[in-house]
């Protein structure tokens, strides 16, 4: 058997059910038939014994042969008809599978469609056929032409032949959308191989970019007319937006086919994301106009979808296939609901809302890490939920042998009625008045860790009023306090801080917004570029270098030299996997995850420099 995507065999096993239950429905009529001959051969049997004179022995064994021959031919027909039956539950199952696949390809923000090597349509999402103005599933066994016309199957002839020798294609083209408006899209052609390595079919997956082109476009314009006087501060904006979009452009390419996502975030998907978003921090730290300045939170905001959006689909990949499982230990709850409050109240000013936190001591039975993408989810939705001039408090509270933490907001609330609603996947409420969109993916996610860590959790809301969400934890026994580093407090403009990574645009963008901090920033590709010189303060270095050497090897190599012994290290990285974790964690090394966030990375270097 040919290995073919679930997408396909979704499309074909609709029409296999039909023919399935056609022939369900035949057989079930000659099996009643048969019965009847049987009855009506008994019958003759019987009506034979009763006569005298018409040789009532061979009218018995002739009847006797015939009625052994329907039996066995009724048998095979039942068997026959088990067969079926079990085809039709089967068949029923794929069904099922094809509706939870349509379910998920549909609420994707991306036109997704699978075509056979023959170029004829198996799969279309619903953004696919929205695009095109056709109705729902009315491509499928259609070629190409179906949806772009023989004049448009033509320019995409060339990238089709390219795909099916064995090449991914990304390129860019203008089409037209249902209404008759030309849209520029990027697309991406991903081929699809069986068992035997042979091209079976190829995935498509179109994203329309035009307005990122049309804002671009305008940024360029508006740059030509500057004023002389600012001509030195537009030419360096105009460098930084530029290597912005061609970071998000990057970006974009590397992560456009869905299965790819669910398989496996890799280095390679989130360092150019991570570099627009480091670019994008640092030109918030430049003197903008009001239009610029909205236009750049904007881009920011859409980064940390993207950045949420991929790391989302992978956990809830990883939390279906069972892939995940907790750390748990006793856990201080005092300095993780700390950092998340310093980290936080950061957000929630730039937003305009009070942030308050209660501090606590108490000890907990829980895995840090889950717990502190649990709350952060949450507070992330209180903060998104809550208008401006609101107030958002982080707390906890004594219950018995547990300890419940809280999170509260003065936000929209959340009618009874949706309460179970909004830990679906993809759902979110109406008539919500949120002050920035969302995935319908953060809530999904608290309620599978907490399930896995059995910490119950609470939700109680009033519309128009705000909402507690609030889990429960076990109290443990606190352990010993070891002795720890105290390190000096420094004046943040006299902070000297190495940065290594092998990519040179993530070295720029990380120099380029720590340098409007006021740091004292030198970068290199690995150690040997920092030979020779005095001991910096900190050390930024990425996890994953080139040619498979580590940032921990490169870390311990410059920790090995005299007087570098106690450099506090941070560690970068787009490896989520709970044990590499743990390993920097026992090597005294603090972790952040890419794409990472100026306002994150900022409450980090506070927390290693000066000790707040």
């Amino acid at each position: 058997m040919t290995n073919t995507p679930s997408l396909q065999q979704a499309g074909n096993d609709a029409g296999q059910e039909s023919v399935i239950k056609q022939q369900l429905l035949a057989l079930q009529a000659e099996n009643q038939k048969l019965r009847k001959i049987n009855q009506a051969l008994i019958e003759r049997v019987e009506a034979g014994q009763n006569a005298v004179h018409t040789g009532p022995y061979a009218a018995f064994q002739h009847a006797a042969v015939l009625a052994e021959q329907v039996r066995e031919r009724t048998a095979e027909l039942s068997h026959a008809y088990d067969e079926l039956r079990r085809s039709v539950r089967y068949s029923e199952t794929l069904a099922q599978s094809e509706r939870w696949i349509r379910t998920i390809t549909d609420h994707v923000p991306a036109m997704i469609a699978y075509l056979s090597a023959a170029g004829i349509y198996l799969f279309t999402n619903r953004g696919y056929d929205d695009f095109y103005g056709v109705p729902n599933g009315s491509l499928l066994n259609q070629t190409l032409d179906a949806a772009h016309g023989p004049e448009g199957a033509a320019r995409l002839a060339p990238y089709v032949l390219q795909v099916l020798s064995g090449e991914q294609v990304v390129f860019e083209i203008d089409e037209q959308n249902a209404g008759g408006e030309w849209r520029h899209l990027l697309k991406t052609y991903v081929p699809h191989r069986d068992e035997q390595q042979q091209i079976s079919g190829f995935f498509v997956l179109n994203r329309d970019i035009t307005e990122r082109k049309r804002t671009s476009e305008a940024l360029r314009q508006a740059n030509l007319h500057l004023e002389q006087r600012v001509a030195e501060r537009t030419s360096a904006l105009t460098a930084l937006n530029q290597q912005l979009r061609a970071a998000t452009a990057a970006a974009e390419q590397a992560n456009q086919s869905k299965s790819q996502l669910l398989a496996a975030v890799s280095h390679d998907v989130l360092q150019p994301l991570n570099a627009a978003r480091l670019f994008n921090g640092a030109l918030l730290e430049q003197q903008l106009d009001h239009n610029q300045q909205q236009l750049a939170l904007s881009a920011g905001r859409a980064l940390d979808d993207v950045g949420d959006l991929l790391r989302t689909l992978v956990d809830l990949s990883k939390l279906d296939a069972g892939q995940l499982l907790p750390d748990c230990s006793s856990v201080a709850l005092g300095p993780l609901l700390a950092a998340l409050a310093s980290e936080f109240a950061a957000l929630a000013a730039s937003k305009g809302l009070r942030f308050r936190f209660i501090a606590t001591s108490a000890t907990a039975q829980t895995d840090p890490a889950w717990l502190t993408r649990i709350l952060r989810n949450l507070l992330t939705n209180a903060l998104r939920y809550t208008p401006p001039g609101g107030a958002v408090l982080l707390g906890c509270r004594r219950r018995g042998d547990h300890v419940e933490i809280q999170v509260l907001d003065s936000g929209v609330g959340i009618a009874d009625e949706h309460l179970e609603l909004i830990f679906q996947e993809f759902q979110r409420l109406p008539q919500s008045r949120a002050t920035e969109a969302g995935l319908g993916l953060g809530l999904a996610i608290v309620e599978r860790l907490c399930r896995l860590l059995a910490h119950p959790l609470r939700v109680q809301s009033v519309p128009d009023r705000g909402s507690v969400f609030a889990l429960q934890l076990p109290v443990t026994a606190p352990e010993p306090v070891l002795p720890q580093l105290m390190l000096p407090a420094l004046d943040k403009a006299n902070a000297s801080i190495w940065v290594i990574d092998n990519d040179a645009t993530i070295c720029q963008a990380m120099d380029t917004l720590l340098t409007s901090w006021g740091y004292q920033v030198q970068s290199g590709a690995d150690a040997a570029a920092f030979s020779a010189q005095a001991k910096p303060d900190l050390l930024i270095v990425d996890y994953q270098l080139a040619d498979g050497l580590l940032g921990t090897t490169v870390a311990q190599q410059l920790k090995s030299q005299a007087g570098f012994a106690d450099l506090p290290v941070l560690m970068i990285t787009a490896n989520s996997q709970q044990q590499l974790a743990i390993e920097l964690k026992q090597q005294g090394y603090q972790l952040l995850y890419k794409p990472v966030r100026p306002l994150q990375l900022k409450s980090m270097l506070r927390h290693l420099l000066l000790g707040v």
